[in-house]
């Protein structure tokens, strides 16, 4: 979807926001052994490693790179949902990256704290300490736990998911191109 941004007309006004979607809902706060859970949720090894080709592939189709081999833990992300919700509005697209990145290029672990907060540290944020207690304290949780309500609501099953002007939905990894044909579309 990035991509296809830049590739509108300049004068085109677009906002993006971006919400809070647990895939793995229910995981334990300190993350789960991520081979283990892809395994028991895809019914076997080798759906496993099916799934593992699918993401390469996925990424070589859209220019992403998915280093899942890299990845140890299945995280639970509500503490970053949280970092993202009471993160200034003008960091959170830089931060969203950098936690992208750690996760599927790097296979860090994104559900743990010191992890997320030296993201935070590398968009701008300072005040570690300050951070560390406002998400500890729960800062931010209550808008990740609307945004999966809404989710639930209205169907939604994972991500990517795209709302384009409350109009047309478009789920899982998309081309520019199609992102660039709905909006052409658009009345």
């Amino acid at each position: 979807m990035l991509s296809a941004l830049k590739q509108l007309p300049q004068e085109t006004k677009v906002s993006v926001r971006w919400h809070a979607f647990q895939i793995n809902y229910g995981i334990r706060a300190e993350g789960e052994d991520y081979r283990q859970v892809m395994i028991g949720k895809l019914g076997g090894v080798s759906q496993f490693e099916a799934r593992l080709k699918q993401y390469q592939e996925y990424g070589d189709a859209y220019g992403l790179t998915y280093n899942m081999d890299r990845v140890k833990y299945t995280p639970n992300t509500t503490l970053a949902h949280q970092l993202i919700a009471i993160t200034p509005e003008n960091l959170q697209e830089q931060l969203i990256q950098q936690i992208y990145t750690a996760y599927f290029e790097n296979g860090i672990h994104i559900g743990d704290i010191d992890e997320l907060v030296n993201m935070a540290k590398a968009v701008g944020l300072s005040n570690i300490t300050e951070l560390k207690k406002r998400l500890t304290d729960g800062e931010g949780l209550d808008k990740v736990e609307l945004d999966q309500k809404n989710a639930q609501k209205q169907g939604i099953r994972g991500v990517p998911y795209f709302v384009i002007n409350e109009q047309v939905s478009l789920s899982g990894l998309q081309s520019p191109e199609q992102f660039i044909k709905v909006w052409r579309e658009l009345p």
